[in-house]
């Protein structure tokens, strides 16, 4: 069934559109110019009611708050503001520009051993903002700092969220029988605390994060013991399904999104690949504003994971470059890398990509080499904090490690080397060939074929004809009719008024070459000549350009290109720009 709308519907609409606009943008204004009116005490509420509501009304608050403490020379505010900023970036997915803020934050608390307790706090925030960018060496140093002190001072509920912190640390380092273990005295502590006790001893989070931290160690555990996959699997999901639900209860957006993912890959370690893709989906619809790089590192990985299964391969690489992608910016997930990057390979290899099979192989080797390091160093000083003699198999692994990396960076090197040297040697082979390539146009002007020799041999077709045909090929290349796509052999004879045989025969005794390499030949010099003469045709990307020399593709165009002239479209057209700049 068709319908239209009415013009006076759309005029409706339009002015509905403009005034809801124009009313957000008003309420906003008005709520900017109003914030002179609250107290810093009144900011911070605010702050805090609204940061994972509205990030852009929430940021208002806190740079109002970071003014006034500034203004009015008041470091503990600035401290404050600074740390309510960290939160927000953090938050938003920007963990870098949350570590700048924190690290404002410290330098002002250190000046002043008054601040000793904000100093703790900004340690703490540091710590998890460098866990969840997998510099676990640096932010096992914070957390033991922030230990420490609350260990003397007998605060119970930051030392037990650092222990958990460390549990989860254990689970990214791939230690997951441990991690396991830890999480599972982490639950029963909270457990046997009575419910009046709790509020002194845990976060309000504390039990989802358990929950969550139990639930993907089991699936890690199951994915490395086949035997007890399926056992290890449901046990995995028991404790999901119990962490979803503590955290919808708890309106915790955040939490209730890592365990919607958590379910999906469940559900792919079950084998059912849609139904995984589709509690995924689910996922990334909620996020929004929730960026916390970790999981959307896991969620891309996993629907990559998940798309492979169903055999859609191409969307397959796309989640795992995706996954890759996020690398970049956070680094907390180089055991997940790992997988994308082996899952890679092994589609490049089955396509006989080797260039891509080579680049995710040397990453493959580079991520592995970051894997051992960082849980060598890492599982040292879980080591130092539970006072485990450790120091035999640390020398023997520092060993190791260090025979391994010299190998592997001598390969390394090796490898960059010749890609230096067959990078130069290839830059001057291109530079001969386009020096090369404009004489020869100069030359010839618009003389398109090669080795056009008027004096081959006879053949065994009447001269009259002959010479009809040779007018008629003049013809075809003056009015550029090789540049329609379907320019074959039947075409051209029609348009010269002969069968196929003879034209064959004609154009390879009197043009010395066989009739794809003469359209061809015909094709890559009209783009040389125009690319050369024609600034806006420059301009066309390289499918345009073929599609207007009468290439149907641009792989087509280019493979043809570089046969004809030993150089790339890409580098002839940027040094032809050179010239004419």
């Amino acid at each position: 069934m068709q319908f239209s709308l009415s013009p006076k519907f759309i005029h409706q609409f339009i002015l509905l559109c403009i005034f809801t606009f124009s009313s957000i943008v008003f309420s906003q204004a008005q709520e900017k110019d109003s914030l002179d009116q609250y107290s810093f005490g009144e900011l911070r509420l605010k702050f805090n009611t609204t940061q994972f509501k509205n990030h852009k009304l929430a940021r208002l608050y806190a740079n109002k708050l970071l003014a006034i403490s500034t203004s009015n020379n008041d470091s503990l505010g600035t401290i404050t503001a600074y740390n309510k900023l960290s939160s927000l970036e953090s938050q938003l997915g920007n963990t870098t520009k949350a570590l700048r803020y924190v690290d404002k934050a410290i330098s002002i608390a250190k000046q002043n051993p008054k601040y000793i307790v904000s100093e703790i706090y900004s340690y703490y925030t540091k710590a998890i903002l460098l866990h969840y960018l997998g510099q676990y060496k640096k932010s096992f140093k914070y957390y033991i700092t922030v230990y420490d002190y609350y260990k003397k001072i007998g605060e119970d509920i930051t030392m037990n969220s650092i222990s958990l912190s460390i549990a989860l640390i254990k689970s990214n380092l791939g230690d997951y029988e441990t991690s396991v273990e830890l999480l599972s005295k982490c639950l029963d502590s909270y457990e046997n605390t009575p419910e009046i006790d709790r509020n002194k001893k845990f976060s309000e989070d504390y039990k989802v994060s358990v929950l969550l931290g139990l639930s993907s160690a089991y699936v890690k555990y199951a994915i490395k013991n086949t035997n007890k996959k399926d056992s290890l699997i449901n046990i995995a999901s028991e404790y999901n399904v119990k962490g979803l639900k503590s955290s919808i209860q708890q309106k915790n957006k955040y939490y209730e999104i890592d365990f919607i993912i958590n379910t999906g890959i469940i559900e792919e370690e079950r084998g059912n690949y849609q139904k995984a893709v589709d509690e995924l989906n689910k996922a990334s619809n909620q996020m929004f504003d929730y960026k916390e790089l970790s999981s959307l590192t896991a969620l891309y990985y996993h629907k990559g994971k998940c798309y492979k299964g169903l055999n859609q391969i191409d969307d397959a690489i796309v989640y795992f470059k995706k996954a890759d992608s996020i690398s970049a910016k956070n680094s907390s997930n180089f055991r997940m890398l790992q997988g994308a990057y082996y899952s890679l390979i092994e589609i490049y290899k089955e396509r006989k990509d080797t260039k891509n099979e080579i680049k995710y192989l040397n990453l493959y080797i580079e991520n592995e080499r970051i894997n051992k390091q960082i849980s060598q160093e890492v599982r040292d000083d879980i080591h130092t904090l539970y006072d485990i003699d450790r120091f035999k198999e640390k020398i023997a692994s520092i060993n190791n490690s260090r025979t391994r990396a010299i190998v592997i960076i001598g390969i390394l090197l090796t490898i960059l080397i010749l890609l230096f040297i067959f990078y130069n040697r290839q830059q001057k082979k291109n530079k001969l060939a386009f020096k090369k390539l404009l004489q020869d146009l100069e030359d010839k002007q618009k003389e398109p074929i090669l080795n056009d020799q008027k004096s081959a041999k006879k053949i065994a077709i009447d001269d009259e004809k002959v010479v009809q045909v040779i007018k008629a090929l003049d013809k075809f290349e003056e009015k550029e009719w090789f540049r329609n796509k379907n320019c074959d052999l039947a075409f051209v004879a029609k348009k010269a008024k002969t069968n196929k045989t003879y034209l064959s025969k004609i154009i390879h005794e009197h043009k010395q070459l066989k009739f794809i390499d003469y359209i061809r030949n015909l094709r890559i010099n009209y783009a040389l000549e125009r690319l050369k003469d024609d600034s806006v045709f420059r301009s066309y990307d390289i499918k345009s350009i073929a599609e207007e020399s009468g290439f149907k593709s641009s792989d087509m165009f280019s493979r043809a290109f570089v046969k004809n002239t030993g150089i790339y479209p890409s580098y002839y057209i940027k040094n032809i720009n050179k010239i004419n700049t």
